[in-house]
């Protein structure tokens, strides 16, 4: 359907697709398939869930969470792909592709803890202690598996690496936008 006729292909997102993440990596695929979508923006993954299950959008860009899996489970919705590295998946759908493996293109992820400015190393270091214990802890563990959310544990070095990839990402996507709207493409 999606090469046959692309616009009628209607993707549900949160937002705008040239202010969000699953906008971002759904345009690198339009790019790469040479199609485009047409964007349902919507409030909220709850109403993304109701126009998939109403049938008024194709596609759900969105979150799998607790809310979706009853859903999964029944088979009234299905994951074609992850919009996120091939690393993050939802436990029993593995087999599943990553929009990363697909097309080198994914979701940054940045979901992290921040400090004022300037606090002590020793006190950083006692909080990346503290954190990677935390992450460690099976009741954690647990409520995280029951939000079907991946535990990747970032200390501070690893995260200040990871967002310096994440704004250098930004760029490139702003760079595209830009030469998109410059064709007097939206």
């Amino acid at each position: 359907m999606g090469k046959k006729n692309p616009k009628g292909v209607k993707v549900g997102i949160t937002g705008a697709k040239e202010v969000t993440v699953q906008g971002y990596t759904l345009m690198n695929i339009e790019k790469q398939e040479n199609v485009e979508f047409t964007y349902m923006p919507l409030k909220s993954s709850a109403e993304i869930l109701s126009a998939t299950l109403g049938g008024h959008i194709t596609l759900y860009g969105s979150t799998v969470d607790a809310s979706t899996m009853p859903y999964l489970q029944e088979g009234k919705v299905r994951i074609l792909a992850y919009m996120g590295p091939k690393d993050e998946k939802v436990p029993g759908y593995e087999n599943i592709p990553s929009t990363e493996e697909l097309y080198r293109v994914s979701i940054p992820k940045a979901l992290g803890v921040m400090s004022p400015k300037g606090l002590p190393d020793y006190v950083l270091n006692k909080l990346d202690d503290a954190f990677a214990k935390a992450v460690k802890d099976p009741d954690f563990k647990k409520l995280m598996d029951r939000m079907y959310i991946p535990v990747i544990y970032l200390n501070r070095v690893q995260m200040a690496t990871h967002m310096d990839e994440l704004y250098r990402q930004g760029a490139e996507f702003i760079k595209m936008l830009k030469a998109e709207e410059s064709k007097g493409k939206k």
